[in-house]
């Protein structure tokens, strides 16, 4: 028989602080940001709490040694400092006096966010109802689960309430004055209480100077009332347009389902990504991408960070989206009233995204016999008692067939959107085609095709059929006129795609069946997307709502497979409480940190990064033709190569492939992306990308605008000059058997270089449906 006993389970306090802080803090210095935050909450608080018209100041001092904040806010009393400051998961915030004073930390970190960095950490605070000044001390070493560790000690004195807190720094860290502002400038820049660091303000900027600015060199100026479709959500927008053809808004008196909403939104026209603020301090950068490209700042009282302030919660960017939609949509209302709305590519985006083509009766079109520019206000189908008609192509006979002193001839631009808003606008004036088109001349039969021109057409089907889901497809080859390559139409719902065999497009893929049999499906496959798609996408399933909802429903299926990942795990934040109250084993904490970091981190090592043209050559020996002209930032579908597994993560190219957009860098998706969005990722899709900081957001939204994917990446160190940026790049994902590639622009490639070891970055992604669907009155 066994004797029995048991032992007292051990915890290294100094350890579990490291690796939980580490996990919820992106940076050492986010020590002197979470303290900085505290202090600004205490003025705010101090300032509901008694109305008192006090000077607010907080003081920084960095040291090699030390860091010391000084605020003079509302201080705490003995309560918080024993059972919140001193307790993690426990915030003193969670009260009314806080939430009318509008604080922006509720999550009750304390004390933990300091014991990552220093050793040892002094709270000195007086209470503004106290007559008592507490000073309470602790070293990390001494910290203990089950001991009374933290020294508290009481002076009766009357002062000045506030806070100073002094955390000892590691021996081995080394603060840097320059390099602590630098990050810390995102979040306190625009506080308009004074924050000294060793002496300099770094704070009262005025982010609003943007919108003030300018105010002798404007063509529009205008503050309207508006009201969301759903009704919940009412605002006033004051829009102005430069000279310079630049738009700027400010968003304010926002109210949500008839409760005031503090504070406004400031943005400006190709100003990059939209930085979220809550009561003036920064969270975290907004990942909403509308047509007019708005970038700045929205300092929201209902903007809501995660702990670690790595995003803003999904409530919150679906707010901003809706504010940005609405404004959106009365921007070009009152755009389209102006000249400067032909120059303003966010606006031609925006009609042509949504379908308001009744908004584009300004914009401009050529008109033969003279060369003229008119607004298409001015169109109709006779003029003066001449025929007017219109034409699409580029064939100089046929312009100057119709073009003549008997008929005008419009000129539909080669460029989208421009090309498809004034089809869209003419097709409605009821104004007729030339009647010498393109036309099919010969058909012929399958028995009179060659192999390779039977394999094709049989090829084609199968793509059109499986990747596109078209069920009644019918593809010939053909004769046509105005050597025109191809022609797509549906009769009776059946979709006809028209091949001519003198296309130099297609005689390249017939080479290949006959040279590379092997490239050959791959050929096929990339002839539709570049050659054909864009003259049968209005026939695809999926490019409509009902599509895009069938879509919804696979990615909400696969989500709830992922569930026990994204729930069941919990939140870094949280896990120090539940283990400090007893409801989760200490073997349940470590189990879930450390698949929190599994989850949330993504490694990228030397040996993992190979060559486009070794892992995927079929993409790169496709030197068909340049793809039929349309507007490059449309939705289109995806390379697939699911005949190729790569187990590299990042692929590099030295070359410059015209049908890959010139992109010289991809990088793969996480894991977790490509098993639960996967479905996403085979549709048609436009490609967004914002960047500022340390954070790079993709943003792929749905060919039929009802659902967008956002993907984005968390790098360990800042961009380079505090850049930032936004803009709408050619979509060029790649898909192949296990994963799903994305492009890298120049411009951020050198964050994504490695020449030995491992690279590690952050990544969160989600879906948000309906998108724009919100109507505005």
């Amino acid at each position: 028989m066994y004797n029995s006993s048991k032992l007292s389970f051990q915890i290294e306090v100094k350890r579990i602080l490291e690796i939980l802080s580490n996990d919820i803090y992106d940076s050492p210095y986010a020590l002197l940001r979470e303290n900085i935050q505290n202090a600004y909450d205490a003025i705010l608080m101090r300032r509901q709490a008694c109305d008192d018209d006090f000077e607010a100041r907080i003081n920084v001092e960095i040291s090699s040694s030390k860091i010391v904040i000084e605020d003079n806010g509302i201080g705490m009393s003995e309560d918080v400092v024993r059972n919140n400051f001193w307790k993690a998961g426990s915030s003193g915030k969670n009260n009314e006096i806080a939430r009318k004073a509008g604080v922006v930390g509720t999550f009750g970190i304390g004390a933990m966010a300091n014991f990552g960095v220093c050793r040892s950490l002094e709270v000195v605070t007086h209470h503004i109802t106290g007559n008592q000044t507490i000073k309470s001390f602790a070293n990390r070493d001494d910290l203990s689960i089950t001991e009374e560790c933290i020294e508290l000690n009481f002076l009766a004195e009357e002062r000045e309430p506030g806070t100073v807190i002094t955390a000892f720094l590691d021996d081995s860290l080394n603060l840097v004055v320059s390099e602590a502002i630098k990050y810390l400038s995102p979040y306190i820049k625009y506080i308009p209480v004074p924050i000294f660091i060793n002496g300099v303000n770094v704070s009262q900027k005025r982010y609003i100077e943007s919108f003030e600015r300018d105010s002798d060199n404007l063509s529009l100026t205008e503050k309207i009332k508006v009201v969301t479709g759903e009704k919940s959500i009412r605002f006033s927008l004051s829009i102005k347009l430069t000279n310079q053809n630049i738009v700027k808004i400010l968003c304010d008196d926002i109210t949500k389902d008839g409760v005031h909403v503090s504070g406004n939104m400031v943005l400006t026209q190709g100003a990059g990504g939209i930085y979220g603020l809550r009561n003036y301090f920064g969270l975290a950068t907004v990942p909403v991408a509308g047509n007019f490209n708005l970038g700045g700042i929205a300092n929201l009282s209902i903007l809501h960070p995660t702990a670690g302030r790595e995003a803003l919660s999904r409530e919150s960017i679906e707010f901003v989206s809706k504010l940005i939609y609405a404004s959106e949509f009365m921007i070009a209302r009152r755009l389209s009233e102006s000249e400067l709305s032909d120059l303003n590519a966010g606006f031609l985006s925006f009609v042509s995204a949504n379908r308001m083509y009744d908004l584009a009766k300004k914009l401009k079109i050529v008109v033969q016999p003279n060369n003229e520019r008119w607004n298409l206000e001015k169109v109709a189908n006779k003029i003066d008692g001449k025929k007017v008609y219109y034409y699409s192509g580029r064939d100089q006979s046929t312009i100057l067939q119709f073009g003549n002193e008997n008929t005008y001839l419009l000129l539909i631009s080669q460029e989208n959107p421009r090309r498809k808003i004034q089809l869209e606008y003419i097709k409605n004036q009821k104004i007729e085609e030339v009647p010498d088109k393109a036309r099919v001349l010969k058909e012929y039969e399958l028995r009179n095709l060659s192999m390779d021109e039977l394999t094709l057409v049989l090829r084609i089907t199968n793509v059109l059929n499986e990747d596109y889901l078209i069920a009644d497809a019918r593809v010939l080859i053909a004769d046509i006129s105005h050597s025109v390559p191809s022609l797509v139409t549906q009769i009776d719902g059946t979709v006809f795609v028209y091949i001519s065999r003198r296309s130099a497009a297609v005689q390249h893929v017939l080479q290949i069946y006959k040279s590379e049999w092997a490239l050959f499906a791959s050929f096929v496959k990339d002839f539709v997307r570049n050659h054909l798609y864009q003259k049968f996408s209005q026939y695809v399933p999926s490019s409509t709502k009902e599509g895009a909802d069938a879509l919804q429903k696979i990615l909400i299926r696969n989500k709830e497979l992922y569930k026990y990942e994204s729930s069941d795990m919990g939140k870094v934040e949280s896990l120090l409480s539940d283990f400090a109250v007893g409801e989760i084993p200490f073997g349940e904490v470590i189990r879930k940190a450390n698949t929190i970091t599994r989850t949330h981190r993504q490694y990228v090592r030397s040996n993992q990064i190979g060559s486009v043209e070794e892992e995927i050559p079929s993409i790169i020996t496709d030197e068909t033709p340049q793809h039929d002209s349309f507007d490059q930032f449309d939705a289109v579908p995806p390379f697939l190569r699911l005949e190729v597994a790569t187990e590299k993560k990042i692929l590099k190219t030295e070359n410059s492939y015209p049908n890959l957009n010139s992109f010289n860098l991809f990088i793969g998706l996480s894991e977790r992306v490509v098993k639960s969005n996967r479905d996403f990722f085979l549709e048609p899709h436009t490609t967004k990308i914002i960047w500022s900081m340390h954070k790079i957001v993709y943003i792929f939204t749905h060919a039929s605008n009802q659902l967008s994917l956002y993907y984005e990446i968390e790098l360990k160190e800042r961009l380079a000059d505090d850049s930032t940026g936004g803009k709408a790049i050619p979509t060029t994902t790649i898909i192949t058997e296990n994963k799903i590639f994305i492009p890298i622009i120049s411009e951020l490639s050198t964050y994504f270089e490695i020449s030995s070891g491992a690279k590690e970055f952050f990544v969160r992604h989600d879906i948000i449906a309906d998108f724009n669907s919100a109507g505005v009155s």
